[in-house]
Parts: structure tokens; C-alpha cells; sequence
């Protein structure tokens, strides 16, 4: 079941996320790439919700009692495992945020995580690994523990997921679902059935 989530979704990222343009896309990290990869195009069908929470939820550590991440690439996928998760391991989501609040109770974490929690950090797409870096940092602050890292997607540039690591520590687990050359393969031999509906 696992390997057929896998290739759901992957087909999904290719159909919906990947692009290409040889003249470029400015990436968020500042450089520019003629592929891009938008995971939110292919979170925001319904299907992918149960695939990417089944996926995640295969992998979770066991101790983990919620999952989140850097807002908004982390939150599809931690809203899905959250809704997925009920009736069994009941995962809460979190939502770190980029800046705390500057009302209320100026949170920088949303959702009902407590301190001391043990937490997986997801995020959708690593380049440079800096979002998912942030996200570690803010939930240690907040004094979540973070015992795992899962990305949707390395797009295998500038140590992303080596950063990622770093930060983490040796004794935090770092992974990816999927790499960009993955999504481009599945892309590549999508093109006749893609270019026959456009």
C-alpha cells in the first residue's frame, strides 16, 4: 500500500508541481532554475491528503506526538497526517510561524503542542534547507523536541538536506519522500498522456 501512495503522489507532483522554463524561475533562496517545483499545487488536490499523511505516518517516529513545521509549505502535510492519524496514533498538527503574532498571546507555535512535546518537522520543498532550518530553531525556542525531519521533495541543491542535518544534530533523522530528479523522471514520461490533454 505504502509503494502505491508513493507513486500516487509522485505522479501527482509531476502532473500539478513540476515545471520547466529554460528561461528560469527566481527560487526563494534567491537563485534562478529552469525547473520548479510547487508541492501546494499538487497538496491542494484531495486525493494527495491521504497519500502524503499515509506516507508520513509509515515513517513518524513512534514517540512523536505532533507534527508541523515552517508555515505554509509545512502545513497541508501537517494538517493531512493530523486528520489521517485519528482514531489511531492521534497526531496534533503545529504551525510554526514565520514572525510570533503581534496580538494576543504572541505566539510563535499554533496549535495545542506542549512544551517538552516530541515533534516531526515537515516541509514541502528543500533547496537551501533554510525554512526547514527555521522551523527546527523556533520549535527548539519554544522547547519542543524535535526527534525527526521529513521533506516532501530534495531538490538535491546547495546541501539542503546536509544543512537540514546540521542543525538537527546526528541524532535527529533527516529525509526525503522524494528527490527533484524523481519527480522530473515521473514528469518526463507523463509528457505524451500530458501534452494529448492539454
Amino acid at each position: 500500500m505504502a509503494s502505491q501512495d508513493m507513486d500516487n503522489l509522485l505522479t501527482l507532483l509531476a502532473k500539478y508541481s513540476y515545471r520547466y522554463k529554460p528561461e528560469g524561475f527566481m527560487l526563494a533562496s534567491g537563485k534562478v532554475s529552469n525547473e520548479y517545483i510547487d508541492c501546494k499545487m499538487a497538496l491542494s488536490h484531495a486525493e494527495a491528503g491521504p497519500w502524503v499523511a499515509a506516507l508520513i505516518l509509515a515513517r513518524a517516529d513512534p514517540r512523536a506526538v505532533a507534527v508541523g513545521g515552517l508555515t505554509m509549505g509545512a502545513d497541508p502535510i501537517a494538517y493531512a497526517t493530523s486528520l489521517v492519524s485519528a482514531g489511531g496514533r492521534n497526531l496534533r498538527w503545529f504551525s510554526v510561524r514565520k514572525e510570533s503574532k503581534q496580538h494576543g498571546s504572541r505566539k510563535l507555535i499554533e496549535g495545542d503542542v506542549p512544551n517538552g512535546a516530541n515533534v516531526v518537522i515537515v516541509d514541502d520543498v528543500v533547496t537551501t534547507g533554510g525554512s526547514t532550518e527555521d522551523a527546527i530553531q523556533k520549535a527548539r525556542a519554544e522547547r519542543l523536541n524535535v526527534l525527526q525531519v521529513i521533506a516532501l521533495v530534495d531538490r538535491e541543491e546547495d546541501g539542503g538536506l546536509e544543512r537540514i542535518q546540521r542543525a538537527a544534530g546526528s541524532d535527529v533523522s533527516v529525509q526525503a519522500l522524494f528527490t527533484k530528479a524523481d519527480v522530473r523522471r515521473e514528469w518526463e514520461r507523463l509528457q505524451p498522456t500530458l501534452r494529448a490533454i492539454a
